[in-house]
């Protein structure tokens, strides 16, 4: 089954769950990720490269990745990369989209997220508020959108930039 094939089928069967139940994949943002995170361009990531997608890879990215790794090859492919991307704030944002996800987090409206209201987003537990400070740019203890939507697209667009390492 060609990756653009298993997307579609993610897609369709998770059509039937509840939107609040899981993060809904969108195959074009897949897409970006892998070709981004793929420096050798084999189709799959190795853990060297599935840890440059990984916020907390420092402490528990062998971890992570041997969870997301479902039939044991060594390496997260295609089929793989949703789930193992559903540890990271950054992606959630990003397939819900910046706008409402942020939006849906401002539950006061007053076009800033404090560090309560950012919480139900972010995955990353005990480091919630240290994610949530270093996100917070101008340092007034909110996050506004253009904040909301740098800790979103920081990991990708780093990525996207960074040129593959030499072996």
């Amino acid at each position: 089954m060609r990756p653009s094939s298993f997307f579609l089928l993610i897609l369709i069967l998770l059509a039937a769950l509840p939107a609040a139940e899981v993060i809904q994949p969108k195959p074009l943002l897949l897409q970006r990720i892998m070709n981004a995170a793929d420096k050798n361009k084999d189709g799959k990531l190795s853990v060297v490269e599935y840890k440059t997608l990984d916020v907390q890879a420092t402490h528990h990215g062998d971890d992570h990745f041997a969870q997301s790794d479902t039939n044991k090859d060594g390496f997260i492919d295609s089929y793989e990369l949703a789930g193992a991307l559903s540890r990271q704030t950054w992606y959630a944002i990003l397939s819900e989209g910046t706008e409402a996800c942020f939006s849906r987090l401002d539950s006061n409206k007053d076009a800033k997220l404090d560090l309560k209201e950012f919480r139900p987003i972010s995955k990353m537990g005990a480091h919630t508020e240290q994610h949530f400070k270093s996100a917070d740019t101008n340092k007034d203890g909110n996050l506004d959108l253009a904040e909301f939507s740098g800790l979103a697209e920081h990991k990708i667009k780093a990525l996207e930039i960074a040129p593959a390492k030499k072996k």
